[in-house]
């Protein structure tokens, strides 16, 4: 069934960056979430999935700069989830 929720903003990122992080859909994580918790379930027992990315080796370290703003968070998370998809 489809429905309409209202969400606060940060928990909606956090709950995308999960669900990005363990490889699965944001539906699947908010589907798995509700019956844990209509079921008094603490965790779904399961194990995330880790995503791998090449390593690349420099003799240099250059500081990363990255800004700190909602945009650019719900891009990276875009872009982990695109990655994600094209390792299938």
């Amino acid at each position: 069934m489809k429905t309409t929720i209202e969400i606060p903003d940060e928990l909606f990122r956090k709950a995308k960056a999960k669900a990005a992080l363990e490889g699965i859909k944001l539906k699947d994580l908010i589907t798995e979430s509700l019956q844990a918790t209509l079921e008094g379930k603490t965790g779904s027992g399961r194990k995330p999935h880790r995503v791998k990315f090449p390593i690349l080796k420099s003799r240099s370290v250059a500081p990363l700069n990255i800004p700190d703003d909602a945009a650019f968070r719900t891009e990276l998370i875009d872009d982990l989830v695109h990655y994600e998809a094209s390792l299938r």
